[in-house]
């Protein structure tokens, strides 16, 4: 019974993050709290995104963003590497204190959507940036919507932001994975609960992929904005419960 709710968590998860530009992690981490140890949540979370992503990846695939890839991706692999050996040394609850008062700030950066750019972001920064974002989620489990403010200020709209993310996410999770599994941070039950998640995720993918490619820029840059504080809420909640 469990597995089967998890799986159905997933799907859920994935769908949503699919046409709002990611947050599945972060939708995920209040329910798997309450099911798993804190300590449980980021390899599992690992495990589930590294088989959804590549359904997401597959299937966005002709458009992602190579020049942004070109200096995310590397920023994103020591990142990682620094988050999940520091997972096992640093207590996370105030790093999820921070990025949720930065995602619910992001309402008022863009003046509740009626706003496209909030600052300027360019190409360069896209490397410290991935280091940032990977070294914290290696520590909390996951920080996806942490990077929507940054493509979306770099002018990325739609399905090359979903695909741009997916390809950096795959990379991104692969390296958690071996790090966590070199620290001896993951057992067989935690691998055992990402799969079910992550079998979940695959089906939320396709389920999404239809409707994100019906509905137009705008309407996106809505679910974008939106999704965006309330994981600033749900993270701010798990961190409030960890004082």
């Amino acid at each position: 019974m469990l597995y089967l709710l998890l799986f159905m968590a997933g799907a859920i998860a994935w769908m949503i993050s699919t046409v709002a530009a990611g947050g599945a992690a972060m939708l995920l981490i209040p329910i798997l709290g309450l099911t798993m140890s804190a300590q449980s949540v980021a390899p599992v979370i690992t495990v589930a995104s590294l088989m959804a992503n590549p359904s997401r990846t597959f299937v966005f695939w002709q458009h992602i963003y190579w020049p942004v890839i070109a200096l995310l991706l590397p920023g994103s692999i020591i990142g990682a590497i620094a988050g999940a050996y520091a997972f096992t040394l640093v207590p996370a609850h105030y790093l999820q204190l921070i990025l949720g008062l930065f995602l619910l700030s992001t309402l008022w950066q863009y003046r509740f959507g009626k706003r496209k750019r909030s600052f300027p972001m360019p190409r360069w920064a896209f490397f410290p940036l991935g280091v940032v974002v990977a070294f914290v989620s290696g520590l909390v489990g996951g920080a996806g919507p942490v990077m929507n403010p940054f493509f979306l200020n770099h002018g990325m709209e739609k399905e090359q932001l979903v695909a741009t993310k997916a390809f950096n996410s795959l990379a991104l999770q692969s390296t958690k994975l071996m790090s966590y599994l070199g620290l001896g941070a993951i057992t067989w039950q935690m691998g055992l609960s990402g799969v079910a998640i992550g079998l979940g995720g695959i089906v939320g993918v396709f389920w999404a992929r239809n409707h994100l490619q019906r509905i137009d820029n705008e309407r996106f840059r809505q679910y974008t904005l939106y999704l965006m504080p309330i994981g600033g809420v749900l993270l701010i909640a798990k961190a409030a419960g960890s004082f």
